[in-house]
């Protein structure tokens, strides 16, 4: 069930003010998300005050990716399987609890539960991404996809932005135990906000048998598309350079550029406030772009990004390493809808939840294994030498896609379709 407009909206913002339950659903997920980041702010504070190192962030990073693998793949049968609204709802009313709980970690005896605490919070919200990748798309039309993954996108750089700045400044002036309550009521506020939504595909209707078998399903249509299968290629080798940013970033602003406890907010709101403007004046265009297009941009995105990785750790001023980090956003932000529109254009609605889980897990496995394994990287090489690593290895993906992607998108004939 898409959108029932006769025609596209010409850009982001045009659907969101005429698609009102596209809107809602977005609004609950952006307030979530506002509340995501103060909380991730406020853990690293917490890691680092109570005695933790670059090991220990590295870790806590590998612990909110880890589920992406184990669970997400599971949680794109369910969202396949059961009603997708009852699904999210259901899991922002655990992610409420589970915020406050982070409040319980606050001191060195106690430091270990924000371990446990991070690895159940990802895997309930893994579920939750499953249900909103399978459902949301159904309230747009197939040719506003990119609209659609950049409205995804662009709410979590808006509150990025703000929640970055803000848990900078909450933890700064009041401690970190207030940047969990505002992650408590932002999942109340998103469950509100889902709960007056009730049209669009609920249930995909396709996953049938054992959970098992409709797991297989699932692996079984990826493999067949040839987009969707280098897609989940591109994904891997990408996100091994991308998930280890997140640890020199950190490393970065609280111990080279003395930024402060709440230092990675700083690097946060650039992120956010840098992809927000770009989504916003680019999806449009990225909307009309044709197919073969699109999937050209993806590549040059990676080695974009990639670029601007490696530089990441080389400037003496902080301002100069926030620049080179905001044009690494910029370039990431185009990355994701082309790409995840050309994900969704090959999937059915059937085993949407499914791809999208697959997709999902494919990017956990990496960035869970980029993160914990720069930790140990980031004592050995140093501040300087991981980030050119990391690039490198982001920008060695995007070429090697460019250079295969006229392969890529040359149309199967005679082969199996979904």
């Amino acid at each position: 069930m898409e959108s029932d407009l006769k025609t596209p909206s010409p850009g982001l913002l045009a659907l969101l003010s005429a698609n009102r339950a596209f809107r809602l659903l977005w609004l609950g997920n952006l307030v979530s998300v506002c509340g995501g980041w103060f909380s991730a702010v406020a853990v690293f504070a917490m890691v680092y005050a109570h005695g933790g190192g670059p090991l220990a962030a590295g870790a806590t990073l590998a612990l909110r990716y880890l589920p992406g693998l184990l669970v997400g793949p599971w949680g794109g049968v369910l969202a396949d399987r059961a009603d997708r609204r009852a699904v999210m709802l259901g899991c922002d009313a655990v992610l409420a609890v589970l915020a406050l709980a982070f409040l319980l970690a606050d001191g060195p005896a106690t430091l270990w539960l924000v371990y446990p605490l991070t690895l159940l919070s990802a895997s309930v919200g893994y579920v939750f991404q499953a249900a909103r990748a399978a459902w949301m798309p159904s309230l747009v039309r197939a040719d506003e996809y990119v609209l659609y993954s950049a409205a995804v996108q662009v709410n979590g750089m808006v509150f990025q932005a703000v929640g970055g700045l803000a848990g900078a400044a909450v933890i700064g002036i009041a401690g970190w135990r207030w940047a969990f309550a505002v992650n408590a009521a932002s999942f109340v506020l998103s469950f509100a906000l889902t709960a007056r939504v009730t049209s669009g595909s609920r249930r995909g209707g396709g996953a049938r048998g054992t959970w098992l078998a409709a797991l297989r399903e699932g692996l079984a249509a990826a493999r067949h598309s040839r987009v969707v299968s280098a897609l989940l290629w591109l994904e891997a080798a990408f996100c091994l350079g991308l998930g280890g940013t997140v640890t020199a970033m950190t490393y970065l602003a609280l111990h080279v550029h003395d930024l402060g406890d709440g230092g990675t907010g700083w690097f946060y709101a650039v992120q956010g406030t840098v992809g927000a403007v770009v989504l916003v004046a680019c999806s449009g265009r990225l909307q009309r772009a044709a197919p073969a297009t699109r999937l050209r941009i993806v590549g040059l995105s990676c080695l974009a990004e990639g670029v601007c990785t490696a530089l990441l750790g080389l400037p003496s001023l902080p301002v100069l390493a926030l620049l080179l980090w905001g044009a690494a956003a910029a370039s990431d932000v185009v990355y994701g809808p082309t790409a995840v529109a050309a994900l969704l254009a090959e999937a059915p609605d059937a085993v949407r939840g499914r791809v999208m889980a697959l997709w999902s897990a494919v990017a956990t496995a990496s960035l869970t294994v980029s993160s914990a394994v720069s930790g140990v990287l980031l004592t050995a090489l140093g501040h300087r030498l991981l980030p050119v690593l990391l690039g490198a290895v982001m920008a060695a993906s995007g070429i090697a896609w460019l250079l295969s992607v006229g392969r890529v998108a040359r149309p199967v004939t005679g082969g199996r379709r979904w």
